[in-house]
């Protein structure tokens, strides 16, 4: 129940130099949350991504399937202006 910052500043309290946060929602794979600042005037220093859930839960089922701590991911910039939907490619590739 806390905000996307909250989670972001404690991964960055932790040693954290970036974070992916997906939602608990292994279904979902149109939800987006609104990813701005609290109003508790905080910041982040470290950059924070938001994936949906459907996504997060594919990352963590391949992560556990082949028995690894972690992965590379490599996330595309959509820099067009053509919606990533009509691109037809995945929205990550695990390495």
């Amino acid at each position: 129940g806390c905000s996307f910052l909250s989670k972001t500043r404690v991964i960055q309290e932790h040693g954290g130099r970036a974070v992916i946060i997906a939602d608990n929602a292994y279904d979902n794979d149109s939800f987006y949350i609104e990813m701005i600042q609290d109003s508790s005037r905080r910041t982040a220093d470290i950059p924070a991504l938001f994936l949906l859930g459907r996504d997060g839960y594919m990352i963590r089922r391949s992560l556990e399937q082949h028995g690894l701590p972690w992965a590379v991911i490599s996330i595309p910039v959509n820099v067009t202006s053509i919606p990533t939907y009509e691109m037809m490619q995945p929205p990550l590739d695990l390495l």
